[in-house]
């Protein structure tokens, strides 16, 4: 479920000369098919007008905007839009300049500031086209720098060119890469003319009406920049260790037994442990050795649903995440990607894969294989098998009749099944189907709350369990016995409870409640985009959707009891957004050490990478994070690493943060 733009749409880039009166069109692609558009409409005076809005499974934005620009150095002078974003919350956003001082307001923030003609305001919830005043503005800029506002900085940087053609029509576009929106750059290509030309994110992109078909080479090209940028970071920030070395004055913590080992070491050969025990009984004569100074080392964390790209790396193992499972990708790019961390030329973690597998529908995802017969489904299980992946999930729209088949052909390859539960299908159906996993809690939810007539395909299956989970009798005779199907049958549940904790609580202009304990430390802009909106709830609900966020912890509590197995993972921010899922399973009334568990070993196992990963024993990888405090008695210990190692290269995270602008939470080792 992984929200796919609001932040990033607010920092895609367009451009074009005042006195143009033209009407330009761009099609909103989703795996190559038209699913949205922008129509802008530039006026004589130079102001513009912009419609946009995409369909992405029932989601996605609409917006309607004006924009007023200044002529000498391309800022906005004023700026409306209305509409909604991503997730259905209104927008309805205002700015304007009055002499020597600016003012905004919107639903999640206002303010203001004095102006003095060269900072440059930045909406939230925007189209392409409120970036245009951004990417005009930076070019025209002294050292194409400028000040924003509310706050931060921002540069542009040009990185690639090529020339495309369309039929008869051939145009020659830049590449251009900006800083100080996110935690690392974003990227646009322009024309000579300095419009927009492209947006490329993968399985969606932008791009001149009729053009859609030049996007998979600037994807490519644009793929080739960004690995750049990362290779010239990961050179900066990563650190050799020998062939054969030590961890000394280690507090060691024993996963299974729920404990500190102080005073321990460990000796590492060839990126595996060889040795591991109190100082003194492990023979580190002669090795170059890391000490630990107290710090508490633990096996590398987990994250069991992500959606990986390049930039996901650094942030994750700057987190104390070593192992990451993708739960659907383009092949190629993610073969790409794990080459890159492997080799540490990108910094990055273990990745282990999923094959991802949705039937053709209007509400289709947006990404991996789509199929239009069962026989076509069978076939892809088949190449994700071919291939080494280690399981198949499946998506909203698969017909429920093909589950069962799709369940022994996965299984006949020796991989499990997992997903969404199919529309039209419960998820005890689904299990006894021969599902092996089921991810997100709501669908767990929707098991008891969806009525035949309600379409989980669209954003019901969050407005659903979330205006009605609150009421469900959690200790009624039905989920107990669901939980005890889910125990008896092995089903592993993937909750990724951290999003729909914040869906469900989240209130318009406060910070998102998943990231509040570490916004401080955010970049500016980025601060701000966890103000941005995300489900629309009616005042009169908020009630009834804080129950449910209430009731997903419990019934997470009441999984774990009954033996069911969770996996801990985010689908949403990396790095941050697991430590937040691991503080909710503490709050639900895990215990700390079982949460921990849970994160490293209990994750290993249900990858099938038990008997290398998620221990500190000899014969397993040394994929360690070392840890100030203990997080045994405070999980939130886990926020502050101060050092991530992958067999023979270790990271500061300090030095990481410092990369992608946030502030540090703790000093690393020396």
């Amino acid at each position: 479920m992984r929200p796919t733009l609001p932040a990033v749409v607010a920092t895609l880039l367009f451009a074009a000369p005042a006195g143009a009166q033209e009407t330009r069109h761009y099609d909103w692609l989703t795996q190559g098919a038209v699913s949205g558009s922008q129509v802008l409409s530039i006026e004589p005076d130079g102001s513009r007008r912009s419609v946009f809005g995409f369909n992405d499974r029932g989601r996605g934005p609409a917006i309607t905007e004006t924009l007023t620009i200044t002529p000498d150095t391309g800022v906005l002078l004023g700026y409306r839009s209305e509409g909604k974003a991503y997730m259905g919350a209104p927008v309805d956003e205002h700015f304007s300049v009055d002499g020597g001082g600016a003012e905004w307001r919107s639903t999640t923030e206002q303010g203001s500031a004095a102006w003095n003609g060269h900072a440059l305001y930045v909406p939230i919830d925007a189209s392409p086209e409120a970036g245009a005043v951004l990417a005009r503005a930076l070019l025209r800029a002294d050292g194409q720098r400028l000040p924003l506002l509310p706050s931060g900085e921002a540069r542009i940087a040009r990185v690639a060119t090529e020339t495309v053609a369309h039929g008869d029509e051939r145009r020659t576009v830049h590449l251009y890469a900006i800083s100080g929106i996110g935690f690392t750059p974003e990227y646009a290509w322009l024309d000579e003319a300095n419009e927009l030309f492209a947006l490329a994110y993968g399985w969606m992109g932008l791009a001149p009406k009729g053009w859609g078909e030049v996007l998979p080479a600037l994807q490519a090209r644009q793929d080739a920049a960004e690995a750049e940028y990362h290779r010239a970071l990961a050179s900066r920030v990563m650190h050799a260790l020998p062939p054969a070395w030590c961890l000394r004055n280690a507090r060691l913590l024993d996963v299974d037994a729920g404990r500190l080992l102080p005073g321990a070491s460990l000796r590492v050969e060839d990126g595996i442990i060889v040795a591991s025990g109190r100082n003194g009984t492990v023979d580190c004569d002669g090795l170059e050795a890391i000490d630990a100074d107290g710090a508490v080392a633990m096996p590398g964390l987990w994250d069991m649903h992500g959606h990986l790209s390049l930039r996901d790396g650094l942030l994750n193992v700057a987190a104390g995440v070593l192992a990451v499972r993708d739960m659907a990708n383009d092949h190629e790019q993610l073969m790409q990607i794990i080459a890159a961390f492997d080799s540490g030329a990108v910094v990055g973690t273990r990745v282990h894969r999923a094959g991802f597998i949705d039937q053709q529908s209007p509400y289709a995802a947006p990404t991996g294989m789509l199929a239009e017969t069962l026989e076509q489904a069978l076939g892809f299980v088949d190449w994700y098998a071919e291939r080494g992946y280690q399981q198949i999930k499946i998506y909203s729209s698969i017909t429920p009749d093909w589950v069962p088949a799709i369940a022994r052909a996965a299984h006949g390859h020796g991989m499990k099944l997992s997903g969404h539960i199919p529309n039209g299908m419960s998820a005890e159906q689904a299990v006894l189907a021969g599902f092996d996993e089921i991810q997100h809690v709501n669908m767990l939810f929707l098991n008891f709350l969806a009525a035949p007539e309600v379409d989980t395909r669209t954003p019901a299956r969050f407005t659903v369990p979330g205006s009605q989970g609150g009421r469900l009798d959690l200790d009624g005779e039905p989920v107990q016995d669901f939980i005890a199907l889910l125990a008896r049958k092995r089903v592993v549940v993937d909750p990724t409870i951290a999003i729909f904790d914040s869906l469900f609580r989240r209130k318009a202009g406060e910070i998102d409640p998943g990231f509040a304990m570490v916004a401080a430390h955010m970049p500016p802009a980025v601060q701000r985009s966890l103000r941005g909106g995300g489900l629309q709830i009616a005042p009169e609900e908020a009630d009834a959707y804080r129950a449910t966020a209430d009731a997903q912890l419990a019934l997470l509590l009441r999984l774990h009891e009954a033996g069911v197995t969770l996996v801990p993972g985010t689908d949403s921010l990396p790095g941050f957004g697991l430590h937040t899922e691991l503080e909710l399973y503490a709050r639900a009334g895990i215990p700390n050490a079982e949460v921990l568990r849970l994160a490293t070993i209990g994750s290993a196992q249900v990858a099938g990478a038990g008997r290398e990963q998620g221990r500190l024993v000899p014969g397993m990888r040394a994929e360690i994070v070392l840890l100030r405090d203990d997080p045994l008695a405070d999980i939130s210990a886990i926020r502050r690493p101060v050092l991530s190692i992958r067999g023979n290269r270790f990271y500061r995270p300090d030095e990481l943060y410092r990369e992608i602008g946030v502030k540090p939470f703790a000093e690393s080792l020396r």
